[in-house]
């Protein structure tokens, strides 16, 4: 693991640096300031599903920042209309988000070369032509 934090790291498995480490006690504190502003309608909750499904994507699967785009589109558009609603829809952007989220890592993973954790194990299912 490199501390190192704008170096990109290019080996294979699972990243974590200090920038990474700032981000979440970043995320954890706006958690906080949105749980004092809106406590009952459990929004403080989205700064924290954001920031874990970047660090599934950007630092334990690696999936690239093309494959993301998709899932951020679809949770903008969720969340954006949440915000409309009296209550937000926590099932709607649960169910559509955590789908699409797993479908574009099963299909990073199995799609080439894999460079983000469990790649050794994994590594035995690639089908080569």
């Amino acid at each position: 693991m490199r501390w190192l934090t704008f170096e990109v790291q290019h080996e294979p498995g699972f990243r974590l640096n200090l920038l990474d480490l700032i981000f979440i006690a970043a995320l954890v504190a706006a958690s906080a300031v949105w749980y004092r502003t809106f406590p009952y309608q459990y929004l403080f909750l989205l700064p924290g599903y954001v920031g874990g499904s970047f660090f599934l994507f950007c630092n334990l699967f690696r999936i690239g920042n093309r494959m993301e785009i998709p899932w951020y589109i679809t949770f903008v558009a969720i969340a954006v209309y949440g915000f409309t609603l009296p209550r937000f829809p926590w099932l709607l952007l649960l169910t559509v988000c955590e789908g699409l989220k797993w479908v574009l890592i099963v299909y990073r993973i199995r799609r080439g070369v894999y460079i983000g954790a469990f790649h050794r194990p994994l590594a035995r299912f690639h089908v080569t032509s």
